[in-house]
């Protein structure tokens, strides 16, 4: 027996290499692309490296068996399931038949819910993968009572979780698609359902197999009628899968005008509405009080958006930061407080309002509502200032009118505004007693636009505090050829001063290739020059009754890449006259998850979609009017005032990847606008505190412990610079030890010559993480568990931890690493060892400055 299979493996093999073989050598290789021209073709982006012929062989013969045999066998058990349940197989012909044209489109595979939920519900009670095996990684206990020691292999057999009465129901063995519609599918708990297996293993091609197996089946359907020839009872068979045994069908070709006759009897939508009747603003005028603490804008863009909904619908609405309500919430009307939390602190302008609630005495008689702007790669701090707000203010004796709303940026963070917005003004008019209806007032566009021949001055940057600054230096820290960093030098002007650890905010352009492709789209000369005129209360920086040229006002005032929101795309339906492409548009704003996968995953912006759907006549005034202000970038300053006192560096990494739509790529709109900059020229720019406070201790003998991969290097330049600067005073240093990561010794290692200055001259410690050096990837966290007895020491001699980078993997992964030396150096559990950290960050021990990684 295993001679054969060694045989089997040696056929498949040769086959395998005589195919690669063959393509190498096709005159037409150029003109295929398939699977195996991108395998031979590609270029590994980081190491330039292309994949070996071996590697080749093993991915190709791993396709042949992961990717047919399972997929095939759901398939026939998905046709066993039809030919026994005629109802279920008639509501897929209608939806087939509905939905498909004569050659289908890759839309239209999407549109296919019901297929979608039969081979779900398939691969539910016959998973063809039956099992996976799991492994303990510490000695633990299950429910209660089943003892797991260490590395104890454990398997999970899915037909029995997959048929739990408790979840399922009763009727947990019966076939029923149902089961997956998209509600029912949400509020399931994650772990009932592991068709495609578990955790990081977990199966890496699912939405391509999803994908396949509902062509596969939509097109037998749309072709075909099955026939169940042998009465076919189901017995299984198994190989390194399971499938039904032995089962044979029979396809009859389905009439020609079978098909057609099912989709003409389905109603077609109107492409047109009639206009809506012209609506007068309520009156009652009822106190409406809108509060924000934001840095980057998100809260209090919420905030203005809701305050003038609530202007329409006769609320009397105020809008403020929350530090200019410290101490005077009013008792009348209802109070809605929007904030994010920065690094589990509160914004800027809302730190007053913070330290004032927590010793405040009492609310009574205030009503209010909070929304939550977060981002979950900051698991530990996620919607932290908001849930204390809220908490807060319910203590008080306030009484809460809509429950708490979170908007995770990481996710659909419009669809969690939108969701919490819904019910807003009935929850307001029940609680506050308004009996008038509340709604709104029929609004008119926004913008006026006006096209002139005249020249002005633009003060946008005056908004942020911004001034000139002259670029002295600008060069490429890396030696790849595939990614790019920048170490960018700029003169502060007169009066302008930083610290170590401080931020530079700085106000960026969108590149010449994106305004013209937005002039493009709406047929405008980006020279022309208009003036904007506007209506209403809403606040804005765009230039107002000012001549402008169109060009200027679309690479310095807009935001051109920002996701387009469901608000967006349903303007730009209502003004798209072509009924397919309209019910398109109509279809990303009334389906969640077609949102979430076709505009969300890709990052599409509003740009992006006009290109998608040509036909939309979106008058530029309302495209105007979606667009957000450019909002300042901010770079952690990488340079000491010690060193040089007027003049700062950034370490900016230049974004410019393929883009996530398919599309060209997607170059950063501050990082590539930067990385362009010349000697001589300037940026607008302006210094911001760090905060929480993100220095060096006071006393310079304290011991120091900074992790920083990447361009979260940069602030650690300038911690090192004073360090040298310091003892060169005559200082007394403590103890620093900076680890460092990035893939490639020889590629990206940021500032090499001066970090090994900085060791050789006793400023610090170094400890370096090259991921891509060696077959297995080190990261930093990994050294730190390497170092464990010096990082311990730095801990006990009362050392300060920093940390900057990605928050989303990096920092939660190194947070855990010192969790793990801190049980082992006690013996104590990981509640305490969490407990130890907060205790850190609580005394100003642990500090963070880290960013999204999505």
């Amino acid at each position: 027996k295993q001679k054969k299979i060694t045989q089997g493996r040696q056929y498949i093999n040769d086959y395998v290499d005589q195919i690669v073989r063959e393509r190498k050598t096709d005159p037409a290789r150029a003109s295929k692309v398939d699977l195996l021209s991108c395998m031979l073709d590609g270029v590994d982006r980081e190491s330039g490296e292309q994949l070996e012929d071996l590697t080749i062989r093993l991915n190709i013969v791993t396709f042949l068996i992961a990717g047919h045999e399972t997929t095939s066998g759901l398939l026939s058990f998905a046709i066993y399931f039809l030919l026994h349940h005629p109802d279920v197989l008639a509501r897929a012909y209608e939806e087939v038949d509905r939905v498909l044209t004569e050659e289908p489109t890759f839309e239209q595979i999407h549109q296919l819910q019901y297929l979608l939920q039969i081979l779900k519900e398939t691969l539910r009670l016959y998973p063809t993968a039956p099992f996976f095996t799991l492994a303990a990684y510490e000695d633990t206990v299950l429910g209660g009572k089943y003892f797991i020691p260490k590395d104890q292999p454990v398997q999970l057999l899915l037909p029995s979780l997959h048929r739990d009465p408790a979840i399922w129901g009763p009727k947990a063995h019966e076939f029923n698609p149902d089961n997956f519609a998209p509600d029912l599918e949400e509020k399931r708990p994650v772990n009932a359902y592991k068709g495609f297996g578990n955790g990081q293993r977990a199966c890496i091609g699912r939405q391509f197999a999803l994908q396949e197996a509902v062509l596969v089946l939509a097109l037998v359907l749309q072709r075909f009628r099955l026939v169940d020839i042998h009465q076919y009872k189901l017995h299984l068979k198994q190989s390194l899968t399971i499938k039904p045994g032995d089962f044979q069908i029979k396809l009859q070709r389905r009439p020609v005008d079978e098909a057609k006759k099912q989709s003409a009897a389905q109603p077609v939508a109107e492409a047109t509405r009639p206009a809506a009747p012209a609506r007068q603003r309520p009156t009652h005028g009822t106190p409406l009080l809108v509060l924000y603490g934001s840095n980057t804008g998100s809260s209090e863009a919420f905030a203005r958006q809701v305050a003038e909904d609530g202007d329409a619908r006769g609320f009397q609405t105020e809008v403020a930061e929350l530090d200019a309500f410290v101490g005077k919430l009013p008792r009348q009307g209802a109070v809605l407080v929007f904030s994010s939390s920065y690094n589990g602190a509160p914004p800027d302008n809302a730190v007053k309002f913070c330290q004032w609630l927590e010793s405040a005495e009492t609310l009574q008689g205030v009503k209010f509502g909070v929304f939550g702007c977060g981002n979950r790669d900051w698991a530990a701090s996620y919607q932290q200032v908001p849930k204390q707000i809220d908490q807060r203010l319910e203590a008080l004796g306030a009484e809460r009118v809509i429950g708490r709303g979170e908007g995770d940026a990481r996710g659909d963070f419009d669809g969690h505004f939108s969701n919490w917005y819904a019910p807003l003004w009935a929850e307001l008019a029940a609680r506050l007693g308004i009996e008038e209806s509340l709604e709104a007032e029929a609004k008119g566009d926004l913008y006026e636009v006006e096209f002139l021949e005249q020249k002005r001055e633009n003060p946008f940057v005056a908004a942020f505090g911004a001034r000139p600054m002259t670029v002295v230096e600008n060069r490429e820290i890396f030696q790849s050829p595939e990614r790019s960093a920048r170490h960018i030098e700029v003169v502060l002007p007169e009066g302008m001063n930083y610290r170590i650890g401080d931020h530079l905010g700085v106000v960026a352009r969108n590149s010449a290739g994106l305004v013209k492709r937005a002039a493009n789209r709406f047929a405008l000369d980006p020279e022309a020059r208009i003036r904007i005129k506007k209506k209403g209360t809403t606040k804005t920086l765009l230039p107002i009754d000012q001549v402008v040229p169109l060009g200027e006002i679309l690479s310095e005032y807009v935001e051109l890449q920002d996701v387009a929101t469901r608000k967006h795309i349903k303007i730009m339906a209502e003004n798209t006259p072509c009924p397919p492409e309209q019910r398109n548009l109509q279809a990303l704003v009334s389906e969640d998850e077609r949102y979430a996968r076709e505009v969300l995953a890709k990052g599409k912006s509003v740009l992006d979609l006009l290109e998608d759907h040509p036909s939309c006549q979106l008058p530029f005034n309302l495209f105007l009017e979606m667009l957000a202000g450019l909002r300042p970038r901010y770079y952690s300053i990488s340079s000491s005032p010690l060193s040089s006192e007027r003049i700062c560096s950034i370490t900016v990494g230049v974004l410019n990847d393929p883009a996530r739509s398919g599309k060209g790529r997607y170059q950063g709109t501050c990082s590539n606008y930067l990385a362009g900059l010349k000697k001589g020229q300037q940026v607008y720019a302006f210094v911001r505190e760090n905060h929480p406070n993100f220095h060096l201790p006071e006393d310079s003998a304290k011991p120091v412990l900074m992790v920083g991969p990447g361009t979260g290097l940069a602030p650690f330049r300038g911690f090192l610079q004073e360090r040298s600067a310091l003892q060169a005073q005559g200082e007394t240093l403590g103890k620093a030890l900076l680890f460092y990561g990035c893939r490639h010794s020889k590629q990206d290692y940021a500032y090499e010559t001066e970090l090994q200055e900085f060791v050789e001259h006793g400023v610090c410690q170094l400890v370096t993480a090259f991921s891509r050096e060696n077959e297995q990837k080190v990261y930093v966290q990994h050294r730190v568990l390497e170092n464990k007895e010096l990082v311990w020491q730095l801990f006990e001699d009362g050392g300060t931890v920093y940390i900057c980078g990605d928050g989303g993997k990096m920092a939660p992964d190194v947070r855990r690493a010192f969790a793990q030396i801190h049980q082992e150096k006690t013996g104590q559990d990981a509640q305490a060892a969490e407990d130890w950290l907060k205790g850190l960050e609580t005394s100003g021990r642990y500090m963070v400055d880290v960013w999204s990684s999505t």
